[in-house]
């Protein structure tokens, strides 16, 4: 079963659909991009379009905020279109005339790789025997830690472990966390706080040893680096 996010210009007291999905046993979420509303843990999300400037909006803001496939069903099913979506990151378009049981199997044949893929980072050492390895789990917000141990974390947690572990053995700042982590946000909050306030939950998480963390390493008064040796 699949946690799809969906979107539509215009409200329907129907939808074909969805409704289809739902009887199949998925969790549908409807997203509210004015209210920034991105519901957690989704496996895709499903633009349903009629206007292509209305449709290339949201888009670009979804892209902003969620890294999950994007499929779109539009009443126009042009190429010339399609392709502009498709430059914009969607994933497949489809004609909104496309029958609801087509659709299913669709998507459940598309989802199938993303429901079994993980973020995967091994880190190796030269001067050492012993393996160092975190495995981002995206649909789960989790890290798996060498393998054995899942953990759970928040959102914030998961995207900052997430912005070291694309750079490992690099210092992130506090200036590119702050960015990256509360860019929606306009209050005056010393976020340097929150920054540090964010990690030190996060290496509670992950680490056995505070005074010594394995992983996540501070670079005084610069930011912080996923540590590689």
């Amino acid at each position: 079963m699949y946690t799809i996010g969906y979107l539509m210009e215009k409200k329907l007291e129907e939808n074909a659909h969805l409704n289809y999905l739902t009887g199949k046993g998925w969790s549908l979420s409807e997203i509210n991009i004015m209210e920034q509303s991105y519901p957690d843990n989704l496996d895709a999300i499903v633009i349903f379009g009629e206007t292509m400037s209305e449709i290339c909006c949201c888009l670009m803001e979804l892209k902003k905020h969620v890294e999950v496939p994007i499929y779109l069903l539009s009443v126009s099913d042009e190429s010339r279109s399609n392709i502009v979506y498709l430059q914009l990151g969607v994933e497949a378009c489809f004609p909104m005339k496309m029958e609801a049981e087509e659709l299913y199997y669709t998507l459940s044949n598309l989802l199938t790789p993303y429901a079994n893929k993980s973020s995967h980072f091994s880190m190796n050492t030269s001067n050492s025997s012993q393996k160092k390895e975190i495995e981002l789990i995206p649909r789960n917000l989790s890290v798996l830690i060498d393998g054995k141990k899942e953990i759970s974390l928040t959102k914030k947690e998961y995207y900052a472990l997430e912005l070291l572990y694309n750079s490992p053995g690099q210092t992130i700042s506090y200036d590119e966390l702050k960015e990256k982590l509360w860019a929606s946000e306009s209050n005056s909050e010393d976020k340097n706080y929150r920054v540090a306030n964010l990690m030190f939950h996060l290496r509670n998480k992950i680490e056995t040893s505070k005074m010594n963390p394995r992983f996540i390493k501070t670079v005084r008064s610069k930011g912080y680096m996923l540590d590689m040796k």
